[in-house]
């Protein structure tokens, strides 16, 4: 029972080595396990940072509230 356990831990622990390896280098792993993230996250905005899209959006709702 106790290399059952060993082996089970061993296992765990080799996975979640190959998962801190593929989000600290996604570039190097070729495993279509591993999540994939937009190629550039500014483009789904227009180009603009995610600050600057917040604010943006906070001045169109407060020109509708004034319009109402």
């Amino acid at each position: 029972m106790a290399q059952d356990d060993e082996a089970a831990r061993k296992s765990r622990a080799e996975k979640i080595r190959e998962q801190i390896s593929s989000l600290k280098n996604p570039d190097e792993v070729g495993d279509d396990k591993a999540p994939r993230s937009p190629e550039d996250p500014n483009k789904s905005q227009g180009g603009k940072s995610p600050r600057d899209f917040i604010h943006e959006r906070m001045r169109d709702l407060d020109e509708a509230d004034r319009d109402n």
